[in-house]
C-alpha cells in the first residue's frame, strides 16, 4: 500500500507508477517497462488505480473478482459512481481528503454488480510524484462482510443477552472456579440495592441472613471443591431490610478437557410459594385431622391422600390404601364400573349421591359422597368427600323392615284371633261361655305380646314367657314349680307356646291337677345343643283327679295336636291316670346369639368395631439431606403416607443425635448431597443399632455404591411410588398388590 509519507527515491512499484504516471493513455502505462503490475496482483485486497477524475485506470484480478465485475463494466465510470447514494457524502469526503493529499479511511456498504450487498473497509490515498504532487489515486478495499456480521452478531447477542439476563425473574450471576463473582444481572442489583462494586468477589455473603451464612458457605465451598451441583435454600436481604426465601442453584461450566471455567447460577423468589407450601401444609393437617373421610385419587388410579377420617370410617390404613383404586380397596356396591363412573364424573365435573362401600371388616358402610373433579397443576384428581350415614341408612332399612314385620304379624294375629274364635265357638255353644273362653285366651296372647314387646321382639326369655300365662291363675300359680336355664325364644315360637301354656293352664284348673287342693304341676326345660338348639320343655300333673283320655276334642287339644306339624315347635301329650304329661321341642336362639327367626335392629343395628389405628406409635424416619427443597419433597411424599418425620440433618453428629432423641426406624440419605466421612459413620451407627437405611442419588452416584450398603436405592428425579415402596421394604411393612401396582 503507497502512503503520502513516502520518501522521495523510494524504489517500489508505487514509486514508479508515481514517476511515470504523466497522464499518457492507460495500455501505453501499463506497457511501461517499469511499472511492477504483479505487485498489485498479488495483493489478497482489492486494488484500484485512480485518475484525478476518479476514474479507474487500472484495478488487480482480486478487486475485480470481489466486485463481481469485469474492467469493462466499470472502467468508464467514476469511483464515486460505483457506490449508493447512502454511502456517497462519505466517500466524496473521502476522495476529497485524497485529492487534498491525505490518506481516508472509512467503512461503507456497497453491492456488486449482481447486486450482493457487501460492507468495504477502504483506504484511499494520494500517489505524489518526486515534487511531491498528486498525480494519481490509491484505492485499497477489503471485504469485511463476514467479521462485520460477526461482530454485529456478537452485538446483538450480547444486547440480548443483558437484555435477557437482565429482564427474568431470577437474580442471576456468575462466579470464577474458586467461587468469586464476576458478574451479576440487574435484577440482583435492584433487590439487593447494591453496586457491583460491593457484591462482586465475595461482597454477596452481607446479604445472607446471619443464621443461614455458614450452612450456605459450608456447601457452596464443598460444591466448588468436588464440583457438584449447587443447589440451596435460603434468605437474603433485599434493599428494604426485608429477608425474602430464594431458591439458588449453580451450574458448573467446563471446558473441552472438563476443568471447571466457572460457574453460572440463578436465585429464585419462592417466598410466596413456601407461604402457600406452609398454608397447604396446615390444610392438609386439619383435613387429616378431619372426622370427615376425605380422599384424593387420580383418575383410573390409585388413591394419593387418604386421611384419618377414611382410617377411622372404613379401617383401611394408608399404607393399605395407596398405590390402589378407590373401586378395588372398597368395592362399591351401587357404581358404575370403576373407568365409566370416572368418566362420568371428569365430564360433568363432580358427582353426588349416597354410596355402599365395603369396609376393611368385610361390614357395609353407607356414605352421603361428593366427588369433584379438581386441577393440581397439570394434573387433573378426584377430591371425594364422605359423611357417613350408615345409621341412618340402618334405621331407614330397619323401619321398612319393622312395617313389613308389623303388617305380617297383625295379619297373622288377626288369622290367630280368627282361629281362636271359630275353634272356641265350636266348643262353646251358649255365648256365655263362648266370651269366658275367647276373653281367656285372647288375654293369653296379649301377655305374650307384652313380654315380646319389652326385648323389642328380639326374643322372649322363657321364663318371663311362662310366668306372664301362669300369673293368669291368680292364687293357684303358687302350686306350679319351674325349672331350667336362662334361654330365648324366638317370637313366632313364644306366642305359639303362650298359646300352649294357656289352655294347659286352664285345662288343669277346671279339670286337672290344680282342680283339687292337694294338686300342683312341675314344668322343667332343658337345653338340646344342636344346629339349631332346641329347648325342651315338660309339663307334668300330680296329685289331681284320675285322668282318662278325652272322648271330646276341644281347642285346647286340638291345638296341641296340631303343633305337631309346625316347623318350630312340636309337641305330645300323654294321659296318665297320674296326670296329663306333655313334651314341648321348640327352637331357641342360636348360641351366637342371633335368633332364628326375624330379628331386625339387632343385626342391622350391630356398631362396627373400627381397627384401633396408632400412629404414634409408627417408626419416624429420619431425612438426611442437605438440600431444603429435595427435603421439603420427601417431607410431603412421608406424611402424606401417614409416616412421621425427622430432621432434615447434613452431619453425622446431627443424625446421630436424632437417633438418640427420637424412635427413628429408617433413615433415608442423599449420597449426593453428605459427605463420605459423614456417610461412612452413620452406616456403622445404624449397623450397630439394625436399623435400614435407604440411599438417594443420581443414577451415576448410586452405580459406585458397594452392594449390600443400603436397603434400597432410589434413583433421582425421586418418583413418589417407588420412594414409598422403599421405605415399606426398609421398615418391613407389606402392602398387598394390586393388578400390576405395589
Amino acid at each position: 500500500m503507497t502512503t503520502d509519507n513516502q520518501k522521495v527515491g523510494e524504489t517500489s512499484a508505487a514509486t514508479k507508477v508515481t514517476a511515470d504516471a504523466t497522464g499518457s493513455e492507460k495500455p501505453g502505462m501499463l506497457d511501461e517497462p517499469g511499472v511492477q503490475w504483479q505487485f498489485f496482483e498479488a495483493s489478497p485486497d482489492g486494488v484500484k488505480i485512480l485518475d484525478l477524475d476518479g476514474r479507474p485506470i487500472f484495478v488487480n484480478a482480486n478487486g475485480l473478482k470481489a466486485l463481481e465485475a469485469d474492467f469493462e463494466s466499470i472502467g468508464s465510470r467514476k469511483w464515486i459512481e460505483l457506490w449508493p447514494e447512502a454511502s456517497r457524502v462519505e466517500v466524496e469526503h473521502a476522495f476529497a481528503q485524497a485529492l487534498s493529499g491525505q490518506s481516508a479511511r472509512f467503512t461503507a456498504l456497497r453491492p456488486t454488480q449482481k447486486g450482493v450487498l457487501r460492507w468495504w473497509d477502504v483506504v484511499i490515498s494520494p500517489i505524489k510524484d518526486r515534487s511531491g504532487n498528486v498525480v494519481n489515486l490509491m484505492s485499497i478495499s477489503r471485504d469485511v462482510t463476514p467479521s462485520l456480521t460477526l461482530a454485529d452478531t456478537l452485538r446483538r447477542s450480547e444486547q440480548q443477552f443483558q437484555a435477557l439476563a437482565n429482564n427474568i425473574a431470577q437474580l442471576a450471576w456468575m462466579a470464577d472456579r474458586d467461587g468469586n463473582l464476576f458478574w451479576l444481572n440487574k435484577r440482583w442489583l435492584d433487590f439487593t440495592g447494591s453496586t457491583l462494586d460491593t457484591s462482586l468477589g465475595q461482597g454477596w455473603r452481607v446479604f445472607h441472613h446471619p443464621d443461614h451464612i455458614a450452612r450456605v458457605v459450608d456447601k457452596w465451598t464443598r460444591c466448588i471443591r468436588e464440583g457438584h451441583i449447587w443447589e440451596d435454600l435460603f434468605p437474603l436481604r433485599g434493599a428494604d431490610g426485608a429477608y425474602r426465601w430464594f431458591l439458588s442453584r449453580a451450574m458448573p461450566v467446563r471446558n473441552a478437557s472438563g476443568e471447571i471455567e466457572f460457574w453460572c447460577g440463578t436465585n429464585t423468589d419462592v417466598t410466596e410459594t413456601r407461604r402457600q407450601s406452609q398454608r397447604l401444609r396446615k390444610l392438609a393437617r386439619i383435613v387429616e385431622l378431619s372426622h370427615e373421610a376425605m380422599l384424593v385419587r387420580e383418575i383410573g388410579g390409585r388413591i394419593v391422600m387418604w386421611n384419618r377420617g377414611c382410617e377411622e370410617l372404613f379401617g383401611f390404613t394408608k399404607p393399605e390404601a395407596f398405590m390402589k383404586t378407590s373401586h378395588a380397596l372398597l368395592s362399591p356396591r351401587n357404581l358404575p364400573a370403576a373407568a365409566e363412573f370416572d368418566e362420568m364424573v371428569r365430564t360433568n365435573g363432580s358427582w353426588s349421591g349416597e354410596v355402599h362401600y365395603i369396609a376393611s371388616d368385610g361390614t357395609d358402610v353407607w356414605v352421603d359422597s361428593r366427588q369433584e373433579l379438581v386441577r393440581i397443576g397439570e394434573k387433573n384428581v378426584i377430591l371425594e368427600t364422605n359423611r357417613d350415614i350408615t345409621e341412618r341408612r340402618q334405621a331407614d332399612q330397619v323401619r321398612s323392615l319393622l312395617v313389613a314385620e308389623l303388617n305380617h304379624r297383625v295379619k297373622n294375629t288377626l288369622a290367630v284371633v280368627q282361629s281362636i274364635a271359630a275353634q272356641t265357638a265350636r266348643s262353646r255353644p251358649s255365648p256365655e261361655k263362648f266370651v269366658s273362653s275367647f276373653s281367656g285366651r285372647l288375654q293369653s296372647l296379649a301377655m305374650a305380646h307384652n313380654v315380646l314387646s319389652e326385648v323389642a321382639w328380639a326374643g322372649a326369655p322363657i321364663v318371663e314367657l311362662i310366668r306372664s300365662q301362669i300369673a293368669m291363675m291368680g292364687s293357684e300359680a303358687g302350686r306350679i314349680e319351674l325349672e331350667g336355664p336362662s334361654i330365648d325364644l324366638p317370637p313366632q315360637t313364644a306366642l305359639q307356646l303362650a298359646l300352649i301354656l294357656h289352655e294347659l293352664c286352664t285345662n288343669a284348673m277346671q279339670h286337672g291337677a290344680l282342680s283339687t287342693p292337694d294338686g300342683k304341676i312341675i314344668i322343667n326345660w332343658t337345653i338340646d345343643r344342636g344346629d339349631p338348639p332346641l329347648v325342651r320343655l315338660n309339663w307334668r300333673e300330680t296329685g289331681g283327679p284320675s285322668v282318662r283320655p278325652p272322648v271330646e276334642r276341644g281347642f285346647g287339644l286340638t291345638l296341641i295336636d296340631r303343633s305337631k306339624s309346625l316347623p318350630n315347635i312340636a309337641t305330645s301329650i300323654a294321659f296318665d291316670p297320674s296326670g296329663i304329661e306333655v313334651e314341648i321341642a321348640c327352637q331357641a336362639r342360636g348360641d351366637a346369639g342371633e335368633p332364628s327367626l326375624f330379628n331386625p335392629g339387632r343385626k342391622i343395628g350391630q356398631p362396627r368395631v373400627v381397627p384401633d389405628r396408632k400412629r404414634d406409635l409408627r417408626p419416624r424416619v429420619l431425612i438426611m439431606d442437605a438440600s431444603l427443597s429435595r427435603t421439603l419433597l420427601l417431607e410431603d411424599m412421608l406424611e402424606s403416607a401417614g409416616y412421621a418425620t425427622s430432621g432434615p440433618v447434613s452431619s453425622a453428629e446431627a443424625a446421630l443425635d436424632s437417633l438418640v432423641s427420637n424412635k427413628i426406624g429408617l433413615v433415608a440419605l442423599d449420597v449426593d448431597e453428605i459427605a463420605g466421612n459423614d456417610i461412612e459413620k452413620v452406616l456403622a451407627e445404624l449397623a450397630d443399632r439394625h436399623l435400614p437405611c435407604i440411599a438417594i442419588g443420581t443414577s451415576a452416584r448410586l452405580a459406585q455404591i458397594k452392594a449390600g450398603a443400603y436397603t434400597a436405592l432410589v434413583a433421582k428425579p425421586i418418583d413418589r411410588d417407588t420412594f414409598l415402596r422403599a421405605v415399606c421394604l426398609g421398615l418391613n411393612e407389606h402392602l398387598e398388590p394390586d393388578g400390576d401396582t405395589f
